[in-house]
C-alpha cells in the first residue's frame, strides 16, 4: 500500500486524541495490512521481540472491552483493536511496547484514523482468544482504531470524558523539566527554540488518566528522561514522541536506556522514589 496521509508527522502528533465512539465505517483491509506491517519493522529501544496484532471486527472488539463500563474505560463501536503483545513481562519489554505501538498509533493518526491507548481497562485474557498467540506471549494494552462518530452526542461524550481525565489540561514544560538535575528550575525562554519544540512534542504524549509519570532533565546535550510512578509503558510512548519528533527537526540524537540504573539516577540527582528511564543523546 502507498499511504495516502492526511497529516504530516509532527501535525498528527499535534492532532492526536483518545477518541471513545466509533462510527461503523470499517478501516480497509490495505490499511489494516499497511500498520501491521508498519509495526512489524518499527524501531525498538530494546531488542526486538514486541509484537502488534489486530482483532478485527465490531463484535469481537466489543467482547474484549465488555467488562469494562466504566467512564474512563467506555470505549464504544470500535471496529478494530491494535493488541500489543510482550514475549516475557518485563518493564524492559513493556517499555519497547510503548515505544513501537505509539509509532503505529501517530502513523494511524497521519492516515486520518482515530486511537485510543488502553493498558487496564479491556481484558487481555479475552483478547488472547481473538488472535494467534505465540508460545509465552502476553497481551499488555490495546489500542482502539477506526473512523470516529461525528454526531453532536459523541462530540459531547468525548469532550466529557477530556475534562475528567484533565486531558485538556496537560502539565506545561516548567513543570515536567529540569536543568540539569533533579530540583533545578528549567526556563524555556532562555533554553535552545529547537530543543523547546522537541520537548513539546514529547510533553504532548498520551499516558495512563492523562498522568503525565514522566520528567525531563535537559541539558545542551542530552536530555534525560525518568518516571516518577512506575508506568514503563508510558515512558516509551513519549521516547517515540521525542524519536519521531527529533527526526522531522533535523534534531540528530538517539536514545540510551537505561532503565533504572541507579548510577544514572546518582547522576542526575534523584529521590529514591524517581525511576531513571533513559538518555537521548543530541550530536551537534
Amino acid at each position: 500500500m502507498n499511504p495516502h496521509y492526511e497529516w504530516s508527522l509532527l501535525q498528527a502528533i499535534r492532532l492526536r486524541r483518545s477518541t471513545r465512539r466509533y462510527s461503523d465505517r470499517h478501516v480497509g483491509d490495505d490499511q489494516l495490512q499497511y500498520l501491521l506491517e508498519f509495526a512489524s519493522r518499527a524501531r525498538h529501544i530494546h531488542t526486538p521481540g514486541i509484537r502488534v496484532d489486530l482483532v478485527d471486527g465490531q463484535e469481537q472488539a466489543a467482547r474484549v472491552l465488555a467488562p469494562y463500563a466504566g467512564v474512563y474505560g467506555l470505549v464504544q463501536g470500535a471496529p478494530h483493536l491494535l493488541i500489543g503483545l510482550l514475549p516475557e513481562d518485563t518493564d524492559e519489554a513493556r517499555l519497547d511496547l510503548g515505544f513501537v505501538l505509539e509509532q503505529v498509533v501517530v502513523e494511524a493518526t497521519r492516515l486520518g484514523l482515530a486511537t485510543c491507548w488502553m493498558t487496564g481497562s479491556y481484558h487481555p485474557g479475552l483478547a488472547a482468544r481473538e488472535i494467534e498467540l505465540q508460545e509465552g506471549e502476553i497481551v499488555a494494552a490495546a489500542v482502539s482504531l477506526g473512523y470516529p462518530r461525528s454526531d453532536q452526542r459523541a462530540r459531547l461524550h468525548d469532550g466529557l470524558i477530556r475534562r475528567i481525565v484533565r486531558a485538556t489540561r496537560k502539565r506545561p514544560l516548567e513543570e515536567i523539566c529540569f536543568e540539569g538535575r533533579w530540583g533545578h528550575g528549567w526556563k524555556p525562554e532562555e533554553a535552545d527554540p529547537l530543543l523547546v519544540e522537541l520537548l513539546e512534542y514529547a510533553r504532548l504524549a498520551p499516558s495512563a488518566h492523562n498522568g503525565q509519570p514522566w520528567r525531563f532533565l535537559v541539558n545542551r546535550d542530552r536530555i534525560s528522561l525518568t518516571l516518577i510512578s512506575a508506568q514503563p509503558i508510558d515512558a516509551g510512548i513519549t521516547m517515540a514522541h521525542v524519536e519521531l519528533a527529533a527526526g522531522e527537526l533535523d534534531v540528530a540524537g538517539y536514545w540510551e536506556p537505561r532503565l533504572g540504573d541507579p548510577s544514572l539516577g546518582r547522576d542526575l540527582g534523584l529521590p529514591l522514589s524517581v525511576i531513571p528511564v533513559g538518555v537521548f543523546h543530541l550530536r551537534n
